[in-house]
């Protein structure tokens, strides 16, 4: 059916079996990295892994694990897209969360990036630890589930490690809170009932709280470090500007071990039903920033010598 659409029937029975094999292969690889008719022209780009803008609606299949139709759903409204047509919505019940998505990009890498735009419906109000937004998972190669069901333990550098961008409103009001660094790595410190569950690292001052009810570009860099060294670091950004870092980590010790999952994840409870927005998705091995909004103005005043 791809093939048909881009060259046409009498093309593609005129091509040789070789031409035929090397666009059905580039046809499959353009569709499951970027989903959606109005994906941003850097979801062509050979550095992006994953686009997702969710304008073809196609949620299963494009995330592999965690879909639950009670809770996840494509809307229309467009007060609460982005860009386009249609954005992710998930819903927090009264008393729960708003579950997750995952995609997997085996075999993995050692640097990535990802970025992505989230609202929150104003209103809202929850205990503490809410909520997730979105991670990064280092699984083994051989494992794509080894860093999966791990919470309140820690990594011994050659099965897992884990990073996310959530919000915090233990020290920061009102709800959400603020935006912080939430990770798993074998050097992590002990909580005091003997588990670990997960460090916290802090933004740059001045530290902010997201306020419901606005459209957020988020962004987070993830490079593994070198077996053996304390290379690895974690970077955040917050509508374009950069917000913190941790540097000098040690993530792993084998290189068995590769950043190869992307979790949407919607932890917490909430006081009464309320919902996220996100969209327009993209990982990348390479920086990604925001969308302009506009193109550039075109200068008027310029004089030809």
């Amino acid at each position: 059916m791809y093939l048909r659409m881009m060259l046409g029937r009498n093309a593609l029975l005129s091509c040789s079996p070789a031409i035929v094999l090397f666009v059905s292969l580039a046809a499959f690889i353009a569709l499951d990295r970027a989903y959606g008719a109005s994906a941003e022209p850097i979801c062509s780009t050979p550095a992006v892994i994953f686009c997702d803008d969710f304008e073809n609606e196609i949620l299963p299949g494009v995330w592999q694990d965690g879909y639950d139709p009670a809770l996840h759903t494509i809307t229309s409204d467009l007060t609460n897209v982005y860009k386009g047509g249609k954005a992710f919505q998930a819903t927090y019940l009264a008393g729960s969360d708003g579950g997750f998505l995952t995609r997997w990009f085996m075999p993995g890498h050692d640097h990535a990036y990802a970025r992505l735009y989230m609202k929150i419906e104003t209103g809202w109000q929850c205990g503490n630890n809410c909520t997730k937004i979105f991670a990064f998972y280092g699984n083994r190669i051989d494992n794509q589930w080894s860093g999966f069901g791990k919470a309140g333990s820690r990594p011994n550098g050659t099965d897992w490690f884990y990073t996310a961008l959530v919000t915090l409103n233990w020290y920061m009001q009102p709800d959400p809170g603020e935006l912080i660094f939430y990770s798993y790595f074998p050097e992590m410190t002990q909580a005091p009932d003997g588990m670990y569950w997960g460090n916290f690292f802090f933004q740059n001052d001045r530290r902010e709280a997201l306020q419901p009810g606005r459209w957020y570009c988020l962004e987070l860099e993830l490079q593994a470090n070198t077996p053996g060294a304390r290379d690895g670091f974690q970077r955040m950004w917050i509508d374009g500007l950069f917000k913190g870092e941790v540097l000098n980590m040690r993530w792993r010790d084998t290189t068995d071990v590769r950043i190869n999952a992307f979790q949407l994840t919607f932890s917490g409870a909430v006081t009464a039903t309320k919902r996220v927005w996100i969209d327009n998705i993209v990982v990348s091995t390479q920086k990604i920033g925001c969308m302009a909004d506009a193109p550039p103005a075109v200068p008027t005043d310029l004089l030809v010598q």
